[in-house]
């Protein structure tokens, strides 16, 4: 059976402090915030991948600067390209190379590779 976790809230966070160890605190549907001994607070999604089936972690950022509710939403996105058989990371880094290429292809680059 399912243990039934409390979401997190924004108060919640702010006052989480660093301990000697790093502590999980779990916000429900495989996302937790990561409070690291030195005290950053990263924003983690564990899911298993589609083909393999084997469990992996996906970085979000760091609070502050990813919200709670960034947080969130970036959750429930990459849950939905699980249910179509996507792998989150895999489908990230597609984006951020399809970015890099379109930063790339500028006249001058081609006209440099002529």
């Amino acid at each position: 059976m399912a243990i039934k976790t409390t979401p997190l809230t924004d108060t919640q966070i702010k006052a989480l402090k660093a301990n000697s160890k790093d502590k999980k605190y779990f916000d429900g549907g495989g996302l937790f915030l990561l409070v690291k001994s030195s005290g950053a607070k990263l924003w983690r999604f564990k899911y298993k991948k589609p083909i393999s089936n084997k469990e992996t972690l996906l970085s979000f950022g760091k609070y502050p600067e990813v919200s709670l509710q960034q947080a969130r939403k970036q959750r429930e996105e990459a849950r939905e390209l699980i249910k179509q058989g996507i792998d989150p990371q895999e489908h990230k880094a597609e984006q951020e190379q399809l970015k890099q290429e379109a930063i790339c292809n500028t006249f001058y680059s081609m006209a440099e590779r002529q």
